[in-house]
């Protein structure tokens, strides 16, 4: 055999193609036929229960409405984006999670916004760290919660309100991310205008930040704050708005 017939023998059989018999196409067309009919034109799989998870303060009114628009939906299906939609809508709803289980149960996860500090501006309220107001119904009524004070009631809901609360809570979260624990330590965070103060539990000795470089300033904090704080006759004001300064008095 020349070289170039092995050659081509060797193209022609490269080029065959795997044939699948008549009867396993067959067979397979009507399983998947059988497997359509299931889905969509049987009761196998629609919804008869719907459960919810982390809904404790969320109104029953909302949970119904979901529960009605899934009953007797096809779970495979189903739309879940409106309900989703409705859901975290609710002040107290940081996030909504649908699970489908087998053959007639959806699972609906709710994750709740965690208080981080209590609002005090006409009464009291509790704001997570995104800086939104929960309602009443979702409270935790934690009094260790620091206080956030000197915005106006009628300024929450406005931009110049955002603003202030959204610099009270980041001055919160440096000190937590610095290892000052708010809780047992700074009892109020005092919006005043652009500037922001601290008074510190039981002593009440007023820190005052002023309206910038909040990460330096609570550095400086933590490095004097232990040992000025924790002695006998504690300072009345410490002010650490200057670069190179404390004052201290």
């Amino acid at each position: 055999m020349k070289f170039w017939e092995s050659q081509g023998m060797a193209s022609r059989g490269a080029r065959r193609r795997l044939r699948i018999p008549r009867p396993a196409l067959a067979a397979a067309a009507v399983a998947l036929a059988a497997g359509a009919v299931a889905v969509f034109c049987t009761e196998l799989f629609t919804v008869t229960t719907v459960r919810f998870h982390g809904c404790a303060s969320v109104p029953k009114d909302s949970l119904e409405t979901v529960r009605i628009g899934f009953t007797g939906s096809n779970l495979v299906t189903l739309r879940t984006g409106w309900a989703s939609e409705r859901l975290a809508a609710l002040p107290e709803v940081e996030s909504v999670r649908f699970v489908r289980r087998p053959f007639h149960t959806v699972e609906c996860r709710l994750v709740k916004r965690e208080p981080v500090a209590l609002l005090v501006a006409g009464s009291v309220r509790e704001v997570d760290r995104e800086g939104v107001v929960l309602p009443a119904r979702a409270g935790r009524g934690d009094i260790d919660l620091p206080l956030i004070t000197g915005i106006a009631e009628r300024a929450v809901a406005k931009e110049s309100g955002r603003r202030s609360l959204a610099r009270a809570l980041e001055v919160l979260r440096l000190i937590r991310a610095e290892g000052v624990s708010p809780a047992g330590q700074v009892s109020e965070i005092h919006v005043d205008g652009e500037d922001i103060d601290l008074v510190w539990t039981g002593t009440g000795t007023l820190i005052r930040l002023g309206r910038d470089e909040y990460a330096s300033r609570v550095r400086k904090l933590k490095a004097i704050g232990t040992v000025l704080l924790d002695r006998e006759g504690n300072p009345e004001i410490i002010d650490l708005r200057f670069d190179r300064q404390v004052i201290i008095r």
